[in-house]
């Protein structure tokens, strides 16, 4: 085996070429005429000599076995499409005349655990890019005649994928899939193998909206497999009641209670429970032409992802996650944190819009104003408060804000169309994985956020792709939607929402500058606390809770009247984002949650910029785009809306 590694984007999901240009990978195949390039859910991707008289399945062994000895699915022969081969082809000697002459000799290895939509996905997507690549030498030139079928197929394939087609959609993409065979002359056509030999997964994905790989983000649920020991640990930690089983034997969930929130895969021993890995899907999308990829990182990342790399809990490591990000081929590596500015402008608005409302007697304001950052208790209101849905904030969470005017504002400045923009989202929490699939988050088919890395995922990134963040070099964020005050980064822990509504609140009811802009009276562990503050003749009292338990019990209270906030703080997790369910594991979990929230605060204390409202960039948004906050603007990007859920009843 050659060593090739510094040429492919390769984890333990699998591997895609990326650094190798068209031409370069044919002249390596060339150089030897039993030589193939070989990635996909093998071990050891790379430039192989293939033996006389060898089987695929040698091939396979030459490259150390499929990934977790996983079931092979198929092999796809050469870019463009050369055809597929499946189990019957495993034992059969290698033809090296399947190669088209004229495309690169390649073999992309699929297992049981691949996705046959995404990986259509991804290949049509990665031939739209050759055709539109102003380069492109003949093999893609071809392509030109038909690009109005092959973006079709793309749209059909991407409807699938996202749970929003029928049935006719399969007999659409025989249909195009037919077109482009007859006007190309081609020997083998990708949707029409594709179709042939896995209509029953197609199907399954188009009637039940089901994804049994959980590669299809829009598709996928928290669900436990069968690793499970019937341990209970998920079953005790689930704040909502939604998981049933007993004892040594396979636990549920029922979905129509589950709120996301992750607390049970933190709680697992045995890693049992998934919500689904988009790490392949990124890679991928690294690996497009065409595609620009950008990030952001939410503010409770960079306190916890450094564990995985011998840094203490607490310690900012996000300059070093910035470089890591571009070793990996990120465009464009922004910060989710100028966001949380941006919805505490919004949000701090709100909250003093009711308040003067209130202080003047109108008794038709709703108060409290709950804030409206973590998807899972919005998930969970839904379910179980539905008389309550006028007292949460409009606000979109930051990472919906950020992706809002990432590709509404600042990708259309630049030229960028947006089904061109992946717009991925590093987060502490896996609910966000259910909330960027939200349809209200979108522009048709086209989210704002395109899917979701955990934490714990972007370890497992770095770690495969040799990137160590206690050896790589600082970056800056990139700026324009990178720079933020202390107000935005203490998002990422109990209290820390509430607080820096608080703080532009107050300056902003009184006219006066804060000259202590820490409110301890909102920090602190428990996991629901009443708080009173007075600042320049202003008095408010506000709740905050972490955990949905707690939370619970502070809507109870609220309900009945036996408690009054002016505002109050939900978070779902148990320290707030920082204790999220797609953070590392931790063995200490108490003290590690409490110095990355101290983390926090250092970086908060640290800066110079304290209150959302004194961030610069924030500002020019508004002056350039969005007026004023609470402007009709505004509303129209920055605000949601929140629904009615059914549950099932508990039992």
């Amino acid at each position: 085996m050659v060593d090739k590694k510094t040429t492919l984007i390769q984890s333990s999901r699998g591997s895609v070429f990326s650094v190798f240009g068209e031409d370069e990978l044919n002249q390596i195949t060339e150089e030897g005429k039993r030589k193939v390039a070989v990635s996909g859910k093998i071990n050891k991707p790379g430039i192989i000599e293939v033996p006389e008289n060898a089987t695929l399945n040698d091939i396979i062994d030459i490259c150390g076995g499929i990934l977790d000895k996983k079931k092979f699915k198929a092999a796809q022969l050469g870019i463009p499409f050369g055809g597929f081969l499946t189990e019957d082809s495993l034992d059969k000697v290698l033809d090296f005349e399947l190669f088209d002459k004229n495309s690169s000799r390649n073999i992309i290895i699929l297992s049981e655990d691949d996705c046959i939509v995404q990986y259509a996905t991804f290949y049509v997507d990665y031939l739209i890019g050759k055709i539109e690549d102003s380069n492109k030498n003949e093999v893609y030139e071809k392509y030109s005649e038909v690009k109005e079928e092959v973006y079709r197929i793309w749209r059909v394939l991407d409807r699938i994928s996202k749970g929003r087609s029928n049935m006719r959609d399969v007999y659409l993409l025989r249909r195009l899939s037919g077109e482009i065979k007859d006007k190309l002359n081609q020997e083998n056509n990708i949707i029409q193998e594709i179709i042939g030999n896995f209509y029953e997964e197609i199907e399954e994905h188009v009637d039940e909206n089901i994804c049994k790989t959980s590669q299809c983000n829009h598709l996928t649920k928290l669900t436990i497999t069968e690793k499970c020991i019937g341990c209970g640990a998920c079953k005790r930690a689930c704040p909502v009641d939604c998981i049933d089983g007993e004892r040594k034997e396979q636990h549920y969930i029922d979905y129509t209670r589950c709120t996301h929130c992750g607390q049970c895969i933190s709680s697992c021993p045995v890693n049992a429970i998934t919500a689904g890995d988009n790490t392949f899907k990124f890679l991928r999308d690294l690996a497009t032409p065409n595609k620009l990829v950008i990030t952001q990182m939410a503010p409770a990342v960079r306190v916890a992802i450094g564990e995985a790399f011998g840094f203490e809990p607490g310690t900012n490591v996000e300059k070093k996650i910035a470089s890591g990000l571009r070793k990996l081929g990120v465009d464009y590596v922004f910060d989710t944190t100028w966001a949380a500015d941006l919805t505490i402008m919004e949000e701090a608005t709100e909250f003093q819009h009711r308040l003067e409302k209130h202080l003047a007697g109108d008794k038709d304001v709703k108060l409290p104003i709950l804030t409206s950052c973590c998807p899972a208790w919005v998930k969970f209101i839904e379910q179980n408060y539905a008389d309550m849905l006028d007292v949460p904030s409009s606000v979109k969470s930051p990472m919906q804000i950020f992706a809002t005017v990432a590709k509404d504002l600042w990708a259309k400045d630049k030229g960028i169309p947006r089904d061109r923009l992946i717009s991925v989202a590093i987060m502490p929490c896996v609910a966000k994985k259910y909330e960027s699939s939200r349809p209200e988050f979108s522009r048709g088919m086209n989210y704002d956020v395109d899917y979701v890395i955990t934490t714990r995922e972007l370890i497992k990134i770095f770690e495969d792709s040799g990137i160590n963040l206690s050896e790589i070099e600082d970056e800056e964020i990139d700026s324009i939607m990178g720079e933020y005050t202390g107000g935005g980064i203490i998002f990422g822990r109990t209290g820390g929402v509430i607080e820096a509504a608080t703080r532009m609140t107050v300056e902003k009811m009184t006219g006066q500058k804060l000259e202590k802009v820490e409110f301890t009276e909102l920090r602190g562990f428990d996991g629901f606390r009443s708080c009173d503050i007075e600042v320049n003749g202003l008095k408010l009292r506000i709740g905050v809770a972490h955990g949905l338990r707690e939370a619970a019990k502070m809507l109870d209270k609220i309900r009945s009247g036996e408690e009054f906030y002016h505002a109050i703080e939900i978070m779902a997790c148990t320290g707030g984002c920082v204790g999220g369910g797609g953070q590392p594991k931790a063995k200490k979990r108490v003290e590690t949650l409490k110095q990355r929230a101290e983390g926090l605060n250092n970086i908060d204390s640290s800066l110079t910029l304290r209150v959302s409202n004194e961030n610069p960039h924030v500002q020019a948004i508004y002056d350039k785009y969005l007026d004023y906050p609470m402007s009709h603007k505004a509303h129209e990007l920055l605000h949601t809306k929140y629904f009615v859920r059914v549950k099932n009843p508990k039992k």
